[in-house]
């Protein structure tokens, strides 16, 4: 019986293995803005089965992309998913949703029930935490944008998708590095 007893402990407690964020920590601090991931990292294997559809890969040519990680148990969660949804409708970028660790049926019910909008792309299913393990994701919702296989800006929290700098991020992120400048911008003169 102690056996059970601790299965039935570890079992409970799966959902808190990663934490979202506690109320009062969401009172205390606004939504937040990505920041920049230093070196640009290889983003990490991303291949998973997708709620009512073919398995998705993120794949290293695949257009600009936020992987967001969530679970419709998460209060940020919840809160967070429209305004997700509208900036990628809005902004044009790739959307995909990884929620961590639930049961197929209640995310379908989860978006059939509209509190949380569309989906705003397809919805991975990380059924065993492996991919959030793989990215790092400790807290969420945690949010990544990935530009031609890189990791260029992370979260962990609720973002603030319809404040400008979040929209500015992202644009500069994916705009082409700048050719160099002709020696007279550089300040130097010429002969």
């Amino acid at each position: 019986m102690p056996g059970a007893l601790a299965l039935a402990l570890v079992l409970a407690a799966g959902p808190l293995l990663i934490a979202p964020a506690s109320a009062a920590e969401e009172e205390r601090a606004p939504p937040g803005l990505l920041a920049a991931v230093e070196g640009r990292p290889v983003a990490p294997a991303l291949s998973l089965g997708v709620l009512d559809g073919a398995p998705a890969t993120l794949a290293a040519d695949a257009p600009p992309t936020i992987v967001h990680f969530f679970a419709t148990w998460c209060a940020p969660c919840r809160t967070e998913l429209p305004a997700l949804a509208d900036f990628g409708r809005r902004s044009g970028v790739r959307v995909l949703l990884v929620d961590v660790a639930e049961p197929a049926d209640r995310i379908r019910r989860f978006f059939a029930e509209g509190t949380a909008g569309a989906a705003s792309g397809p919805v991975l299913l990380d059924q065993n935490r492996a991919a959030a393990r793989g990215w790092g994701v400790s807290l969420l919702p945690a949010s990544f944008v990935v530009i031609s296989g890189r990791l260029v800006l992370a979260y962990e929290g609720e973002v603030d998708w319809a404040d400008s700098r979040t929209h500015a991020a992202i644009a500069a992120a994916a705009a082409p590095p700048q050719k160099n400048q002709p020696k007279e911008a550089q300040g130097e003169q010429t002969r």
